[in-house]
């Protein structure tokens, strides 16, 4: 290739890149541009919407009216932002807005849709607007993860047995992102989970215990106070750990000397957890129990004991500072403790 030849190559590849250029900052413009164009139009329509949800009757008619001058697909956008932070009145004027647009109807029937990404849209919407449909359950075991960790968020604004039963059963679900939605809404959903909980752990394997575990430790329910104190005595350490979190989080005392017993645990992690639950629970006969820990060679075991000490009151303290003398782990630990202490102190009497 001749030097000319390659002058006019690198001619045309320096041309070419500048018309690339050229091309994004006009694209950009452009989009820019749009975007300018219909935020005021998007701002009215959620001045319109709100207003309408204010409960104004003499201004509701009217701004309601005003939304057909916009476009459907802001209005829908619009009223999927706000449905979440809305209740009451307010919701029942939305849901009915929702169903003069035709959104909901549209919804309802996209559930059925062979396309996964309408499912999820649909099932989006349903939530939102907080719509009950026999088509939940259908969504909840759905092929796409997705339309079932969306169905799962749905389950908490319209719960019920059948759904709760399949939620529940999304604890073994391949996929995390199911797992993990089935879980948050679980502890959503409160109480009314409670009993198919407590059937599904009579039978679940080693994983979905620990998540049955996880979600009853959100939860605080004293029927949980039996099935975790069978699962103290696990193989696993984790699911020993787990237990330990669900009796502390009963607030139920006598769960204290079985947390107790487990300060003997040959994991950190379990002797850890029921530190803190013994802290939780307020259970002071369990002190002298926590006390030998400060001379831990484990750091974390340490902080744990100094730390529930604290929570004792009285107790703890008193033992704390039995522990001040002397060099060493132990009483630098127990001095720490009660420096935080201290600080705690001045601080409230400020």
């Amino acid at each position: 290739m001749s030097a000319l030849d390659l002058l006019i190559a690198m001619l045309i590849a320096i041309s070419s890149a500048i018309l690339v250029v050229l091309a994004t900052v006009w694209m950009s413009s452009l989009i820019r541009a749009h975007r300018i164009r219909i935020e005021p139009s998007l701002s009215k329509a959620r001045l319109s919407i709100i207003t309408s949800l204010s409960g104004a009757e003499s201004t509701a008619g009217d701004e309601l009216s005003h939304l057909g001058w916009f476009s459907k697909r802001y209005v829908i956008g619009v009223m999927l932002d706000l449905a979440p932070s809305v209740t009451g009145t307010s919701r029942s004027i939305l849901v009915s807005l929702g169903e003069t647009v035709g959104v909901v109807q549209k919804a309802q029937r996209n559930v059925y849709s062979r396309r996964w990404g309408a499912r999820l849209y649909a099932a989006r919407v349903l939530t939102a607007f907080g719509v009950q449909s026999d088509a939940l359950c259908r969504l909840l075991v759905d092929r796409a993860p997705e339309v079932r960790a969306q169905a799962s968020a749905w389950t908490v604004v319209t719960p019920n047995p059948q759904a709760i039963e399949l939620l529940v059963g999304l604890l073994a679900d391949p996929d995390g992102l199911c797992r993990f939605a089935a879980r948050d809404a679980l502890v959503r959903i409160g109480l009314r989970a409670s009993e198919p909980l407590l059937r599904a752990l009579d039978s679940a394997d080693v994983d979905v215990t620990n998540q049955i575990l996880e979600v009853a430790a959100a939860m605080g329910d004293g029927r949980f106070v039996p099935g975790a104190m069978v699962c103290t005595r696990a193989s696993e350490s984790t699911t020993r750990a787990l237990a330990a979190e669900v009796l502390a989080s009963t607030g139920d005392r006598s769960a204290g000397p079985s947390l107790v017993g487990l300060l003997k645990d040959d994991s950190e992690e379990v002797v850890v957890a029921a530190a803190a639950g013994i802290a939780r629970l307020s259970y002071w006969p369990g002190a002298s129990a926590i006390e030998p820990l400060l001379s831990s060679p484990s750091w974390a075991l340490r902080k744990q004991a100094s730390i529930t000490l604290l929570g004792l009151g009285a107790p703890g303290t008193v033992l704390l500072w039995a522990n001040t003398r002397g060099e060493g782990d132990k009483p630098e630990m127990a001095i720490q403790a009660l420096h935080l202490r201290s600080i705690s102190h001045r601080s409230e009497a400020a």
